[in-house]
């Protein structure tokens, strides 16, 4: 802190909301710069940026919203129009429906990429033995995933936390948490939380399938039919897949919508231009 004080505009981006409030009181409040250390905080949770400025920093937009970006020559380099690889799940295993995803993909000419399995860590019982035959990847490195993504048709995505019950206790813990829109569900075991998966779904041109939920935050950045399609249950997806698949040409157009709009608005460096720009006045 003694260096970065030197400087009048001090910047901070946070890629972990509103995950920190499920840690320890101490842990958290550092999210929302209770010290002061920064002067502008760029988080990728809209609600937990309303509820911070609200709380922590006398209204003033201290914390904006923003998403995860990628550096343009990584989305050129990695970027492919040929499509072999109809659908795909990657990450952990955290509830329920994630496995019944896993499930109906894998009926298609699909890929499951995670970490490994010491990493899954559902909220809720599911047939890991099942679940891990139908793995075809893991720990991939970053440049790596982002190959089988640029050949990869449609991606199921859910911008939600599944939450144990001992963290939403945890988040229960902290001060006014109730006025944070991220945790207005917390009762039902979920909390809202956008996904980096938006961000490389429009840079490598894969159609993002997105669950309706109780936040829908993904339209503070995307258009729902224009740069996405919205499904409202995991039962929907083999017919969704099957039609989008199949008939590929037809759903092109929301594709590259969302490709442009990631160009124009998402890249490492449009991001950094916007943060600057608004720093500096």
């Amino acid at each position: 802190y003694k260096i970065i004080s030197q400087y009048e505009k001090r910047l901070f981006f946070n890629g972990e909301h509103p995950c920190s409030f499920t840690q320890p009181l101490k842990y958290g409040l550092k999210g929302v710069d209770a010290e002061n250390i920064y002067t502008d905080i760029y988080t990728i949770c809209p609600y937990t940026a309303d509820w911070a400025n609200k709380n922590y920093h006398n209204g003033r937009e201290k914390f904006k919203a923003t998403i995860f970006p990628i550096d343009m020559e990584n989305v050129l380099k990695y970027q492919n129009n040929e499509k072999e690889y109809d659908a795909i799940f990657y990450g952990s295993i955290c509830g329920k429906e994630h496995e019944q995803t896993v499930n109906h993909i894998s009926n298609f000419n699909y890929q499951f990429l995670t970490l490994g399995y010491q990493y899954w860590n559902p909220n809720e019982s599911v047939d890991t033995n099942s679940l891990a035959k139908k793995v075809t990847n893991i720990n991939l490195h970053t440049f790596q995933k982002w190959n089988i993504l640029s050949k990869t048709k449609v991606v199921p995505i859910y911008n939600y936390l599944y939450l144990k019950d001992e963290q939403v206790e945890t988040i229960k813990s902290y001060d006014k948490w109730e006025q944070n829109e991220a945790f207005s569900h917390v009762d039902q075991n979920i909390a809202c939380q956008l996904k980096p998966r938006i961000t490389e779904a429009a840079f490598f041109k894969m159609l993002m399938l997105v669950k309706r939920d109780p936040w829908n935050a993904i339209e503070h950045f995307y258009v729902p039919d224009e740069d996405f399609i919205y499904f409202d249950s995991v039962d929907e997806l083999p017919d969704l897949i099957e039609e989008t698949t199949t008939n590929w040409d037809k759903y092109q157009h929301i594709v590259e919508n969302a490709y442009k709009k990631a160009c124009e608005r998402y890249t490492t460096e449009a991001v950094l231009k916007r943060m600057i720009q608004e720093t500096r006045g």
